[in-house]
């Protein structure tokens, strides 16, 4: 039997070859590829007698992640566009990003609907002039709080599953499925015929879980790592094979990470418009905090302020093309235009590749500002910032100044209960950056972060208190 998805029917084949091989694995559920496939249609079944087909918009709004993997694919076998709807999301920001992507019908199981209504007339397609077949749909809002849905077709996700997970791996991520990061990661999972393993992701129990359900891969955000690191037993996972994405990785977690808990460690870049892009290899210690060399089947250029290709170690765009890219932003054609050129997606990151084409990174472009006719890339500053002992965290932010234009000021959060000293801290971090130091720090407890750890500069701009007199 064939599948209108080419992931469902990816599926069905390895149900087909290998069908007592393990699919799904958790302390509860235990399923082999040909129970997962008969799993799968029968939810479309059910959801096709509910009016589901090619032409439906459906929000997934399901928190069990299992359910979650189902509703997915079964939608996915019927040609259904799909997006996931957070439950942990304010009924209102859920509302707004159902309407930007045209949702039709919410389900949170196989017979929980709701019919959404969706002002105005849309066009079928969630992008137009989008080829035919199924699509998922991934709601991201980036570092900005404005939500991008960005759309892509269910073969662009079979396309970037390689170079994500391996057919024998075991593999885990802590974030739910209501977290694209994690979504996407489980539709791979399923793609390539591994097992998706669900973790009970509670600290105390975590590691035995790891070694209980045998897991080979564990891929998590910087601040997931950093909260492992207090896992008790942490040290049992010698063998299991770290990944590390979504934001920056500093170089001394990197280094704790692979005293305390594995050699197999990776880090790496990746967009929810491309999938991964690059990843460090576990033996590259090399110099920096490199994300690693470009995947195969990946080109990176960066490109300088006029579009012409950067030589080594100069600073500029970084753009990406590859098998698998997406279509375009639901309802948004002109950031569509803005991102996308011919084959070519322009990420708005700022980086550079090295001698060896290693890729480090430097920002974003729209975080960049002016101090002085300076231009301040924030995320050079917040890791020159973390180096310090006393320093867990950073983050760098422009106050705006009627003479000096955007004036660079810090935010920090003091690691292990230290009090930081603010005079030397100035002094190690100018030592380091010269006219760039912040010109002023400001000790927070926390730093807002997404879900994927990114810095939300518009939150932590807020958490500045007023500049005192001098």
């Amino acid at each position: 039997m064939r599948s209108p998805s080419p992931l469902v029917d990816r599926i069905l084949c390895h149900a087909e070859r290998e069908p007592t091989g393990c699919a799904v694995a958790s302390r509860t559920v235990l399923w082999t590829y040909a129970e997962l496939s008969e799993r799968v249609l029968d939810h479309a079944s059910t959801l096709g007698r509910t009016g589901v087909d090619r032409s439906s918009v459906l929000g997934i709004a399901c928190a069990d992640d299992i359910e979650h993997l189902l509703l997915c694919l079964a939608a996915a076998h019927l040609g259904a566009t799909t997006l996931t709807v957070p439950t942990f999301e304010p009924a209102q920001q859920r509302r707004r990003l159902m309407e930007k992507a045209g949702v039709q019908r919410v389900v949170g199981g196989p017979d929980v609907w709701e019919d959404v209504h969706v002002p105005g007339e849309r066009d079928a397609s969630p992008v137009p002039g989008a080829p035919a077949g199924p699509k998922f749909l991934f709601a991201t809002s980036g570092t900005t709080g404005e939500p991008k849905v960005v759309c892509h077709l269910d073969a662009g996700l079979v396309d970037q599953a390689p170079r994500h997970v391996g057919a024998k791996e075991r593999f885990a991520c802590l974030a739910t499925m209501e977290h694209n990061f994690a979504k996407r990661h489980r539709l791979y999972c399923a793609s390539q015929g591994a097992t998706n393993v669900f973790l009970d992701a509670a600290l105390p129990t975590l590691v035995e879980a790891c070694k209980d359900l045998e897991l080979t891969t564990l891929h998590l955000t910087a601040f997931q790592a950093q909260e492992l690191l207090a896992a008790p037993g942490v040290g049992d996972l010698r063998s299991l094979r770290l990944k590390l994405g979504g934001s920056h990785v500093p170089s001394a977690l990197r280094e704790e990470l692979r005293a305390c808990v594995t050699s197999s460690l990776q880090c790496g870049y990746g967009t929810t418009e491309t999938g991964a892009i690059s990843f460090t290899e576990a033996s590259d210690h090399g110099p920096g905090e490199s994300v690693g060399t470009a995947l195969p089947g990946i080109e990176i250029k960066v490109a300088d302020a006029e579009g012409a290709k950067a030589t080594p170690g100069e600073r500029g765009e970084v753009q990406i093309r590859c098998k698998g890219m997406f279509l375009g932003y639901v309802g948004d054609p002109e950031r569509t235009a803005q991102r996308l050129h011919g084959e070519w997606f322009h990420t708005g990151d700022i980086g550079h590749l090295d001698a060896d084409g290693r890729l480090h990174l430097g920002g974003r472009s729209d975080d960049m500002f002016v101090f002085n006719t300076i231009n301040i890339y924030p995320q050079e500053l917040e890791a020159q910032i973390r180096q310090h002992p006393s320093v867990l965290d950073a983050a760098v932010v422009p106050h705006a100044s009627p003479v000096h234009g955007d004036v660079p000021v810090a935010l920090v959060v003091a690691g292990g209960g230290a009090s930081l000293d603010m005079r030397a801290l100035k002094a190690f971090v100018r030592e380091r950056t010269g006219v760039r130091c912040p010109r002023r720090f400001t000790v927070v407890d926390q730093i807002p972060r997404n879900e994927s750890g990114k810095i939300l500069r518009a939150k932590a701009l807020a958490l500045l208190e007023p500049p005192t007199a001098r």
